[in-house]
């Protein structure tokens, strides 16, 4: 599926656990929202003109970005190792070298890539843990709802799709727009009923009513 519709899927996957956290913190809560729709778009890092790919290197050609992420991720390592940072700075270096040059849906659309982003995710704070990993879980359900499929067993090759049940979504088709539009619409109604239930929570404590 595009960037956009992921995008909005990962929001709305956001703001669904933010409703469900019961938490009146502001600041978690749209930390979760923001981790969760990032992490929706991180799978397709391994595509050159990929929005997150367009996110983080903006000023430069598509043929150069494989280039520069690969360059990123041995600072990163290099990093780690002359100025001893944390060990989540040598993970994500390896990760943005490992799969600079990775063929599309390959090592990032499967459930390998899942745990090391999760593991990563928790050394640098483990209560967004579950929100980065249902974020970058949103992008791989997504796309096995298109006709490639997705290699969640991934270094075994096969892709898992939902064809034999008559489910084949073309990426930038009409169900495409219409699965992200209903995602940005449920992203909405979840947020005003999220903002609502915070100022109830506060004004109760505040002996508002």
């Amino acid at each position: 599926m595009q960037g956009k519709t992921h995008v909005a899927i990962g929001i709305a996957t956001g703001v669904g656990l933010a409703c469900s956290s019961g938490s009146d913190d502001v600041a978690e809560l749209s930390l979760t929202i923001v981790l969760s729709g990032f992490a929706s778009l991180l799978p397709d890092i391994d595509e050159d003109g990929s929005l997150i790919n367009n996110f983080i290197f903006p000023s430069l050609k598509r043929t150069y970005r494989s280039f520069a992420l690969a360059a990123l991720g041995v600072i990163m390592a290099a990093l780690y190792f002359v100025k001893g940072l944390p060990l989540w700075v040598l993970l994500i270096g390896i990760y943005a070298a490992g799969v600079a040059y990775v063929p599309h849906r390959t090592v990032t659309h499967s459930v390998l890539s899942v745990f090391y982003v999760g593991w990563v995710t928790y050394l640098i704070s483990p209560p967004y843990v579950f929100a980065v990993v249902m974020g970058y879980l949103s992008h791989l359900f997504a796309d096995t709802l298109t006709t490639a499929g997705v290699p969640y067993l991934w270094p075994y090759h096969k892709k898992f799709n939902l064809k034999k049940l008559g489910i084949h979504i073309k990426s930038g088709g009409k169900e495409d727009h219409l699965i992200g539009t209903l995602s940005l619409v449920l992203a909405a109604i979840g947020f005003v009923y999220l903002v609502g239930h915070i100022f109830y929570q506060q004004a109760a404590s505040s002996g508002w009513f």
